[in-house]
């Protein structure tokens, strides 16, 4: 899909309650599988997110191991340490952790972005 359509599309869909109908329609159907196969649709999608949400995402190697890290966070800024959903931490020391879910803040500490290869720095 062109972006320039995508973001047609995008403004129509993102963050809105959208009927059924909608949900079932091709248009929303083509967008959806633009934001999740189409490398340029979905970087886009992912920057106008953490952008109108003040997230500082070009300090990081890639734009996933951000919207992760971002998704980590709860509304004051802080790990989400008992949530399930979460799949990777980022300490102040600049650590990068695969949190372990067993009721307690356990990590297993990685050195390389697991979406982009790029060695984390310490």
């Amino acid at each position: 899909m062109e972006l320039e359509r995508f973001k047609e599309l995008h403004a129509r869909f993102f963050g809105k309650e959208l009927p059924e109908e909608v949900l079932q329609s091709e248009e929303y159907e083509a967008y959806e599988e633009a934001i999740h196969e189409d490398e340029a649709c979905y970087n886009w999608a992912t920057a106008e997110k953490l952008k109108s949400r003040g997230f500082d995402y070009e300090n990081y190697c890639c734009l996933m191991m951000a919207d992760k890290v971002y998704e980590s966070l709860d509304a004051e800024g802080e790990i989400r340490y008992d949530d399930p959903e979460v799949i990777i931490n980022k300490w102040d020391e600049d650590f990068y952790g695969i949190p372990v879910h067993n009721g307690s803040a356990t990590m297993v500490v990685i050195n390389y972005c697991p979406w982009c290869g790029t060695k984390l720095s310490k």
